[in-house]
């Protein structure tokens, strides 16, 4: 199994059963079941909105995705992590929260992040922005 800092996005795809592009559902689910995967407390927060707000699940429901993902490795950011995304933001003329994912997949020790947002085979700094619905940089099966 290879490990990934998965973006919101992907597991959105995953979580979402009524989206029309089951292809990329069924992907984003895949790819959960196959790969190690990391996330930050952002992402655990933007899940939580996007289930909610986007995807109209109930606060119960919702909370039971956040609560499976707390059993995966989970970056807590410090505020010296967030100056360094802001930095990192105007480096790359991305935004500070895309930023703070890659800040985020570094503090994993991970040099790979799963991402539909970012641009797909981009290095930022020490991290490689892959979008898994265009080629999958970590491909074993």
């Amino acid at each position: 199994m290879s490990a990934a800092f998965f973006d919101t996005n992907i597991i959105a795809y995953a979580a979402d059963s009524a989206n029309a592009d089951q292809s990329k559902r069924d992907r984003a689910r895949h790819l959960m079941q196959t790969r190690t995967i990391a996330i930050s407390t952002q992402v655990m927060m933007e899940l939580y909105g996007v289930l909610r707000k986007k995807l109209a699940y109930g606060a119960d429901a919702a909370e039971n995705w956040i609560r499976t993902l707390q059993e995966e490795t989970v970056v807590a950011l410090s505020p010296g992590d967030v100056i360094e995304a802001i930095q990192s933001a105007s480096r790359h003329g991305i935004s500070h929260w895309d930023a703070l994912i890659l800040i985020a997949a570094s503090r994993a020790g991970l040099d790979l992040v799963y991402s539909e947002d970012l641009s797909h085979g981009q290095t930022y700094d020490d991290v490689l922005v892959c979008n898994p619905f265009i080629e999958d940089f970590l491909q074993q099966d």
